[in-house]
């Protein structure tokens, strides 16, 4: 009787987590083989454009894959006409491994919905779940994890393996941000990213500099969290608004309004990921505060990528913790982040009425809220906005 694996995805592309779990699923679960498994049609998504076909996706996977002892890839879903269930998939494997053990491998957040999938009985009968977790220590997950456990196994009879592992916090979504962002460090094997830039896969090759603003803004919304599109959306109809009545030049202020949040999706590491491919040099409050770069590295990406001009740059690096000297664009795209349409909180309608009146006086007010608050909350607060609090009460 073998021990065989089925680890499935879109695959899209195939990074260095994809395959370090392939390798802890390899030990952990003492598997004879296991299968890499991209979907054909995803049931549950939209492939992103500029994305490879399932094919292409497969012939990437084979390259990221090479050397894994025991790792195959699998074309069983490629090769399936419509969506690609896993219930389909495992009910076709057992046909050709009927007194095998099968093991199918997902991360916490695809085992949590587990339930909500396409015929879990089905998938209980004939496999093993195995959950890809990370070490840390998260009581609330776990009790959830447990729980999960718990029901899968009461309701469906189905069998259940919690592993503990060191899988690399990495996603498919943030490794095609870093591609157009050209900090991908090792996040892809060479033969794989040398294969997406010869045929232009998630549009790697094309030239982002001096779009027109309705180009611009597809890009970053691609870029964005869809749940920041409304803010940022708002943040650059309010900067130009701004830009119109305090003389400051419009098109800065809407481009610099879009591209002030374009790497906020990413999590603390790939912030310093982005510093590390710039060669960006930080101090001491942003090395610990990571949370905070990226008005940085969205700066340099707005100067780099989409080839902005100093003033958007400037603008963008101060949008969140100010500075003195500031120039009258900084300070609308400081304020127009700050108190855009979408934003609500306690005194929001104050800086909305002070900057009608007075821009550096809704600055200042914006500044002095967010000390206040951090200090609240025990936080540290940035050098930066200290500075520039003196000197806007100077100028004053």
């Amino acid at each position: 009787m073998a021990r065989i694996g089925i680890y499935g995805g879109t695959f899209n592309p195939p990074h260095a987590g994809h395959m370090e779990a392939a390798r802890q699923a390899m030990a952990l679960l003492k598997l004879d083989k296991l299968l890499l498994m991209p979907d054909g049609e995803p049931p549950h998504k939209e492939m992103p454009q500029g994305a490879p076909t399932a094919r292409e996706r497969v012939e990437l996977l084979r390259l990221a894959a090479e050397g894994l002892p025991g790792v195959e890839v699998s074309e069983l879903e490629v090769r399936r006409e419509g969506k690609s269930y896993t219930s389909d998939t495992i009910a076709e494997l057992k046909k050709y491994h009927r007194d095998d053990e099968l093991y199918l491998l997902m991360g916490t957040d695809m085992f949590l919905s587990f339930l909500q999938w396409h015929a879990p009985e089905e998938i209980c009968r004939r496999a093993t779940l195995a959950v890809l977790q990370r070490q840390e220590k998260d009581p609330r997950l776990q009790e959830q994890l447990q729980a999960q456990a718990q029901t899968i196994r009461k309701k469906l009879g189905g069998k259940v393996k919690l592993l503990k592992n060191d899988v690399l916090p990495m996603s498919s979504t943030n490794v095609r941000r870093m591609l157009t962002f050209r900090a991908q460090g090792d996040m892809i094997a060479p033969a794989v990213l040398e294969e997406i830039r010869r045929r232009g896969f998630y549009g790697v090759n094309r030239d982002l500099r001096g779009l027109s603003m309705e180009a611009l803004e597809e890009e970053v919304i691609r870029l964005l969290d869809p749940k920041r599109v409304p803010h940022v959306l708002g943040c650059r109809d309010t900067a130009a608004i701004l830009a119109a009545k305090y003389g400051a030049d419009v098109t800065d202020a809407a481009r610099a309004g879009l591209l002030h949040d374009v790497t906020k999706a990413l999590p603390p590491e790939l912030q310093l990921q982005v510093c590390r491919a710039y060669e960006i040099p930080l101090d001491e409050f942003s090395r610990e505060n990571p949370k905070t770069l990226h008005a940085t590295t969205g700066a340099w990406v707005a100067r780099e990528i989409f080839g902005e001009n100093e003033a958007v740059f400037r603008a963008i690096e101060s949008h969140t913790t100010g500075c003195p000297y500031m120039n009258t664009l900084q300070k609308i795209i400081y304020i127009a982040d700050y108190m855009e349409p979408n934003r609500d909180f306690p005194g929001v309608e104050k800086l909305r009425a002070a900057v009608e009146k007075d821009l550096n006086r809704a600055v200042l007010m914006g500044l002095e809220m967010t000390v206040d608050m951090l200090r609240q909350q025990g936080r540290r607060v940035a050098r930066a906005s200290l500075d520039a609090i003196a000197w806007l009460k100077n100028e004053k």
